[in-house]
């Protein structure tokens, strides 16, 4: 007997250091399992998320906007309801991607979002697909003093910025000067026009002849990033119609694919208080049966280029890309690729022309070759004074400058004028 015993005690212990090593729970006398040492697994109550992941849809497919579609926001705004708009949706996406988050987190980003949108949505004025429409209700709301935001006064005018998201053609050529008719002594707010993100286009191609754009009376435009002016057509079609006094400034965008009977088919300014400044943008393929397919500063007017591009343009007469008879300012930018048949490939100073001042900037010549140059395809007096890069016009000062003219060389200049910056004047 007292063998066994030992033996059985022998066993015990063996199976005592086993059930040790391998974690199972020890038995006590009562044959119940001693539970100290199982883990307790926590159990998470489930969460729902389908209202969040409708907001995020939501909120997404209005931050993206219809296509076509215009409206207009206060300028000073703009950059604030933008950023505070995507701010909140990407803490609602966050919270949507934590795998942790608890119910009232989710709720709580729904809310937080769905308040966001209806923000968002509520600082888009007059959101539609007309833009005479949204011209009307901006000029309707700075003269009358019940505009959704504050348009201040003539003395002190609060900025707006126009969208145009997609394109949108106009077919009623209301206006022979202009389908934007920006007109009315002081009428309007200084305007920003650009198109959204994803791109804009303001076509007029299917009305009878008009232009895009048309600023007189004191009025004062921007043209910003990502939107296209386009169509312009017949003897007042032009992209841009700048009749003094006004102000036109091109920051972006692009101004292509207009035709004028007449003078400046791209931007006409016109006038000894109409100003143009660009100082980004694009303007080319424009085409004029007179003179300056891509810009045309007639007297007294005004034009100074501090960057951008011109090129692609063509005129049946003179100046290609820009025609002078008032003032053309030169910084910087690029005059390339365009085509006069007469005269000035490039630029054109007219016997009228106030002055002409190159600063800065790039005017391609003949030696450029390809699609860079500036060409005359028929030239003037026998094609003896062809101007591939600048014509200048004034009898007593005929000059013509064929190879390209950079930012720090005056090219083929004669000795009278190999400066830089030089400056071709009355």
């Amino acid at each position: 007997m007292k063998r066994y015993s030992s033996m059985t005690a022998v066993l015990a212990l063996m199976l005592a250091g086993a059930l040790a090593l391998t974690g199972c729970p020890k038995t006590t006398g009562d044959d119940d399992p001693d539970t100290s040492t199982i883990p307790t697994i926590p159990v998470s109550d489930p969460v729902d998320k389908t209202a969040l992941q409708a907001a995020l849809t939501a909120a997404n497919a209005t931050k993206a906007g219809t296509s076509p579609s215009i409206y207009w926001v206060i300028t000073a705004d703009l950059d604030t309801i933008e950023t505070t708009f995507d701010s909140a949706i990407t803490a609602a996406q966050t919270v949507y991607d934590n795998a942790d988050a608890d119910q009232a987190a989710i709720d709580s980003a729904k809310t937080t979002l769905e308040a966001a949108t209806t923000a968002y949505t509520g600082q888009k004025h007059d959101t539609g697909t007309n833009p005479v429409a949204v011209l009307t209700a901006i000029k309707t709301a700075y003269n009358s003093g019940n505009s959704p935001g504050t348009l201040g006064t003539q003395a002190s005018p609060t900025s707006v910025t126009i969208i145009v998201s997609g394109t949108i053609t106009d077919t009623s050529g209301a206006s022979a000067y202009g389908w934007l008719d920006i007109t009315g002594e002081n009428a309007y707010p200084p305007i920003v026009l650009q198109g959204a993100a994803s791109g804009g286009t303001l076509n007029v191609a299917a009305a009878p002849s008009t232009n895009v754009l048309h600023i007189e009376n004191n009025n004062k435009v921007t043209l910003g990033a990502h939107l296209t002016l386009t169509g312009g057509t017949g003897s007042l079609g032009y992209g841009v119609r700048v009749d003094s006094p006004a102000t036109f400034i091109m920051n972006g965008g692009t101004i292509s694919g207009n035709i004028g009977a007449n003078y400046g088919a791209g931007i006409r300014v016109i006038g000894g208080l109409a100003t143009f400044t660009m100082n980004g943008g694009t303007i080319s393929g424009n085409t004029s049966t007179g003179a300056g397919g891509g810009v045309s500063v007639e007297t007294n007017a005004t034009f100074t280029m501090n960057d951008g591009t011109i090129s692609g343009n063509s005129s049946n007469s003179r100046g290609g890309g820009v025609e002078v008879e008032g003032t053309f300012t030169m910084e910087g930018g690029t005059i390339s690729g365009n085509t006069a048949t007469a005269a000035g490939g490039g630029v054109n100073v007219h016997t009228a022309a106030t002055a002409f001042t190159k600063n800065g900037g790039t005017i391609y010549g003949s030696d450029a070759g390809g699609d860079l140059a500036n060409k005359v395809t028929t030239g003037l007096s026998g094609g003896t004074h062809y101007g591939y890069a600048v014509y200048w016009a004034k009898t007593s000062y005929l000059r013509k400058f064929d190879n390209t003219l950079g930012p720090t060389s005056a090219g083929n200049l004669s000795t009278a004028y190999n400066t830089t910056p030089w400056v071709l004047a009355q």
